[in-house]
Parts: C-alpha cells; structure tokens; sequence
C-alpha cells in the first residue's frame, strides 16, 4: 500500500471506533482524526452525512472514498497494511474464527447495548423506548459472559497468541461495560487480557488520541 495514501477516521470517543482508532494506531501509518460531536447532532448534519448517509461512526476515508462500519474498516486495514497483523490472513480458519467473533460483536453486543442507550434506534414510542432497557441490559450482560469463555481460551490474546482486530474491538465492550458501572472483575480471565492490551502502547496511543480531541473539540 503506497504511504501517500490518505487515511481520515471520523470517530467518537467512546464509541465503536475506538477499534479503528486502535487499528491505525498500531499500524503506524499516517491518518487524520476527525471527533465527530454525537451531543450536538454532527452526525445528522448535512456535511457528515455527505461522508455517511447512514449518520453513524466510525467512518474511513481512504483517499477520500468512505469505507463504514468497524468490520469493514478493521478488514480494510488489515489487508492494506498485511505487516500489522491485524488479522490472521495466511490462515483461513484463523481467519473466519476472527470474523466470527467480530461479526456477533457487530450483531448481537453492539445491539444488546445500543438497546440500553440508543433505544431510538429500535422504537419511536417513549413507553417502549423504556421497555427495551430491562432485557437490553440482561442480553449486554449474558454476551460478556460469552466474551469471558472466550478470554479461557490458551494464549495471551483472544485468538490465543498474537494480538488481533479482535483484541481492540473487544476493549470497546469493555469500556461499554465500565460506563454501565458493570463489576468487570466478575469476567477474570477476559479482565487480563483487556488488562495487557490497555498497556499496549498502540492502544495508549488511541487513548491520547481520543483524549486530545475531546479537548480541541
């Protein structure tokens, strides 16, 4: 992949794309962050929705052309800059074990939570708006119990020894949960691993990125 490439994330903090962020940060490679301010309705403006019709983060502009959702972008990366080892790309059932575990992320964790917290995704009326936030959580809290199994697994890292796409999109759970207040010592071997990729200095590195823009914004 030629470095003259231009790479631009439109992100939240807090969000999803804190995965990207921690993708690109571990790459190396040159790329420019936008914060997108999901308080004040950026993402419904028409500059951005020009970007993603779809309103949403994270979004990557690779030389200008928009590539969205976090599956997509961590697989873009991936294969564009192979030397990362974003991904297990010389091993096809490496590989499609990875997409599974990041694919029922996107599915099945991301929408128990989005339930609790962006319940005008799944309904317009407030009395049912209210209603999808009991089993919402229930579901938020049985897949990080899925997510704790998988942690069991041998190895350092969630698909066991090498640090991967998934570690990054797993430490968005994991800070979904702490901003639930979500005890996250009751999930031990899955707190060690986030544990070792928060001292990770890619991931470190994403932090203070998504730190600064809170400040500049």
């Amino acid at each position: 992949m030629p470095s003259k490439t231009s790479l631009k994330l439109y992100f939240a903090p807090g969000s999803s794309a804190f995965a990207p962020l921690i993708a690109l940060e571990e790459i190396g490679v040159a790329y420019h962050a936008h914060r997108v301010d999901l308080a004040t309705g950026e993402q419904r403006q028409p500059a951005y929705l020009k970007v993603n019709p779809r309103g949403r983060v994270p979004t990557l502009a690779v030389d200008g052309e928009p590539v969205t959702e976090v599956l997509a972008i961590l697989t873009y990366l991936a294969q564009a800059y192979p030397h990362s080892e974003l991904l297990p790309l010389a091993d096809p059932l490496k590989l499609a074990h990875a997409y599974e575990v990041m694919s029922w992320f996107a599915s099945t964790v991301h929408v128990a939570f989005a339930q609790t917290t962006r319940p005008e995704r799944f309904a317009d009326d407030e009395t049912v708006k209210a209603a999808l936030a009991t089993p919402g959580e229930a579901r938020f809290h049985r897949t990080l119990s899925d997510i704790e199994r998988l942690a069991q697994g041998p190895g350092p890292w969630l698909l066991g020894d090498s640090f991967s796409a998934v570690d990054a999109y797993a430490l968005v759970i994991w800070r979904w949960a702490q901003r639930r207040s979500i005890d996250t010592s009751a999930y031990p071997a899955w707190s060690a691993k986030a544990a070792r990729a928060l001292a990770r200095p890619s991931v470190k590195r994403a932090l203070q990125r998504e730190a600064a823009a809170k400040v500049a914004a």
